[in-house]
């Protein structure tokens, strides 16, 4: 857990955690070396988590428009390093174009911009 104090706030909603087995040998390839696969009953899982997320701000400031709710998608596997459990993220979709560039420049995540399809438009 992190020492200093908190950084930002955001809500999850409407998330859904699908988890699917891989072999060892074609997740392996795809992890930084210095991560150690996390499995279960020896088993690699990949998991995929879309969810929308609101509220999003950082710590004693407003929330700004185009960054406050969005939609994001998660491609992830477990993993631990030196003993500590964590997630290896292959990529973070997510349909605001601000937050996409905030996360890659000040926590080096591999955040995409994905636009919102809207399904009920012709």
């Amino acid at each position: 857990m992190p020492s200093g104090p908190w950084i930002m706030v955001q809500k999850w909603h409407d998330l859904l955690f699908a988890h699917w087995t891989i072999p060892v040998e074609k997740l392996r390839p795809l992890v930084p070396g210095e991560l150690e696969l996390d499995l279960r009953d020896g088993k690699a899982y990949l998991a995929v988590a879309p969810f929308w997320m609101s509220g999003i701000r950082g710590r004693a400031m407003p929330k700004f428009p185009g960054v406050h709710t969005f939609a994001e998608l998660n491609v992830r596997t477990y993993v631990t390093y030196k003993g500590i459990p964590g997630v290896y993220f292959f990529s973070l979709d997510a349909a605001s174009r601000i937050a996409v560039k905030g996360a890659r420049r000040f926590y080096s995540l591999p955040l995409f911009l994905r636009q919102h399809v809207d399904t009920k438009s012709g």
